[in-house]
C-alpha cells in the first residue's frame, strides 16, 4: 500500500473541482472577409465618381469635364477573397488633375464675350467663350464685370458704351442691364474689342418685287395662303465669308398692330435666300403662321430681323432675330451652317 502525503492529497483535492468544471474549448471562429463586386461588366471594376461639370444649355456643344475612371485588371468574374488568401496586388495607380473644372472666362483675356440686346435696356442673351462655346445667359450672368466697356452694333451703325450692374427682372426672371443712353434702335452687344472688322451688311427694299414673289412662292409651297404680303425688313450679307452674298428676310401680317388676336392668316417668318449650287432655296430660321377660325387672345410673337454679325468670331455670321409680344421683347440668335439654323441663344422677357 503505497502511502500518500497530507499535503499533496489537500493539493490535488483542491484543483480537481476546478478542472472538472470547465467544458471543452471550441476552436475560435473564421471570419472571412470578401472583396465586392461591381457588377455591369465582365470584369471586377474599380469605380471612381465623376467631377460633375455644370451643363452650357443652348450651346453647340455641351462641355463635359469628367475625372476618366481607372481600369483594374482581374479575372472575367469577380472573386470573393478570404482573408486568409495571400494579399493581392496594390491597385494601379492614378493621378487625378489638379483641378476638375475649367476656370471661369474673363474679359481680360479676350477669349470670352457676353451677348446683350436692346435699346433703353440690354438684356443678356448669353455669351460665347472659346474653351466652353455658346453660354446660357444664367451662367454669363456670374462672369459680368460691371465696369466693363461694350461694342453696340446694328446695320446702321455701332456705339461704345460702359457697362453697368446686372439686374434681374422679377417678372421673367431675365437678366439685364440698364442703358445710360437710349438708342435710336435696339443693337446687339458684346464686349469692347470682341467683333473686329465687323462684315458689311446691306438693307434692301421691302418692296422689291423679286422677294415678294419668292415670300408669295414659299407659303405656296407651304399650302398656307397668306392674308397679305408684308416684309418688314431684308438684308443682304456674305454670312460665310466665301464672296457670295445671302438675303435675309422677315414678313408679318397681323390685323392689329398690338398682335394680341390672331385669326387664318395672320404670320410672322424670317427667312434665308442662299444660293446652292446653280439654284436658289428658301431656309426658313422660325415662322409662325395661324390657322384658327375665329379670333382668340394667343399672344402671338413678331419676329423682325436685327443683325447679322459674327458673334462667334469663326468668320461665320450669326443672325439675331429681334422678338416681341404683348408687353414683352428680346432677341434669338441663330446659327447658319449650309442650309441649316439652329437656336444658339435666346431671351425674352
Amino acid at each position: 500500500m503505497i502511502r500518500v502525503k497530507p499535503s499533496l492529497m489537500v493539493f490535488v483535492l483542491l484543483f480537481s473541482p476546478i478542472a472538472c468544471s470547465q467544458g471543452p474549448i471550441a476552436p475560435s471562429a473564421v471570419t472571412a472577409t470578401f472583396t465586392p463586386y461591381v457588377g455591369g461588366t465582365q470584369t471586377a471594376l474599380a469605380a471612381r465618381p465623376a467631377s460633375p461639370t455644370p451643363w452650357f444649355a443652348g450651346t453647340e456643344t455641351a462641355l463635359a469635364n469628367l475625372t476618366p475612371t481607372p481600369w483594374v485588371a482581374g479575372t472575367e468574374t469577380a472573386l470573393a477573397v478570404a482573408s486568409s488568401s495571400p494579399t493581392p496586388p496594390p491597385l494601379p495607380t492614378f493621378e487625378f488633375p489638379a483641378t476638375a473644372t475649367l476656370p471661369p472666362p474673363a474679359f481680360e483675356d479676350g477669349t470670352f464675350s457676353p451677348v446683350f440686346y436692346g435699346s433703353s435696356s440690354f438684356l443678356l442673351l448669353g455669351g460665347f467663350s472659346q474653351d466652353r462655346g455658346w453660354i446660357s445667359a444664367e451662367n454669363t450672368s456670374t462672369y459680368i464685370n460691371s465696369e466693363a466697356e461694350y461694342d453696340f452694333f446694328s446695320p446702321r451703325g455701332s456705339i461704345k458704351l460702359r457697362g453697368s450692374t446686372l439686374e434681374r427682372s422679377p417678372t421673367c426672371q431675365h437678366y439685364f442691364m440698364r442703358s445710360p443712353m437710349a438708342l435710336p434702335e435696339p443693337m446687339v452687344g458684346v464686349a469692347s474689342g470682341w467683333v473686329t472688322g465687323k462684315r458689311e451688311t446691306r438693307d434692301l427694299s421691302t418692296t422689291d418685287p423679286t422677294y415678294i414673289q419668292a415670300l408669295t412662292e414659299w407659303f405656296q409651297s407651304k399650302d398656307i395662303p397668306p392674308n397679305e404680303i408684308q416684309i418688314t425688313r431684308i438684308l443682304q450679307a456674305d454670312l460665310e465669308g466665301d464672296g457670295v452674298n445671302e438675303v435675309l428676310l422677315s414678313a408679318t401680317y397681323f390685323k392689329e398692330a398690338s398682335g394680341e388676336l390672331t385669326e387664318t392668316g395672320y404670320y410672322s417668318v424670317v427667312l434665308m435666300r442662299k444660293v446652292v449650287g446653280n439654284d436658289v432655296v428658301t431656309v426658313p430660321l422660325i415662322s409662325e403662321y395661324y390657322v384658327s377660325s375665329a379670333p382668340r387672345p394667343s399672344d402671338p410673337r413678331t419676329y423682325t430681323l436685327a443683325e447679322a454679325i459674327d458673334l462667334n468670331r469663326d468668320g461665320i455670321l450669326e443672325v439675331v432675330v429681334d422678338v416681341s409680344r404683348w408687353e414683352g421683347n428680346g432677341a434669338i440668335v441663330f446659327r447658319v451652317d449650309g442650309q441649316n439654323a439652329r437656336e444658339v441663344l435666346r431671351a425674352i422677357c
